[in-house]
């Protein structure tokens, strides 16, 4: 299995450019498993924390890697973070 390295470095490589969520924009807390692709094609699994709205509309993740300490907000990518299916959901 690779690193937490290599997990942090995917993160940053998300988070590089993201703004952070407009302040007049509410902030809506969450907990969603996702995978998330590196250029690859492996997957990291990770949790997405919170949802929120960047200064253009775009749609913000805060987004946990296992092993990895801190999330970081990244513009939500969905070819590159996919959403998994929860049990009841």
């Amino acid at each position: 299995m690779r690193g937490e390295s290599a997990a942090k470095r995917l993160l940053e490589e998300l988070a590089t450019g993201c703004p952070s969520p407009d302040p007049d924009d509410r902030i809506q807390h969450a907990y969603r498993p996702v995978a998330v692709s590196d250029h690859t094609g492996w997957q990291w699994p990770g949790t997405i924390t919170a949802w929120g709205t960047g200064p253009c509309g775009s749609a913000l993740c805060h987004l946990r890697l296992s092993g990895v300490p801190a999330p970081r907000w990244v513009v939500h990518d969905p070819d590159r973070i996919t959403l998994l299916v929860q049990e009841g959901i």
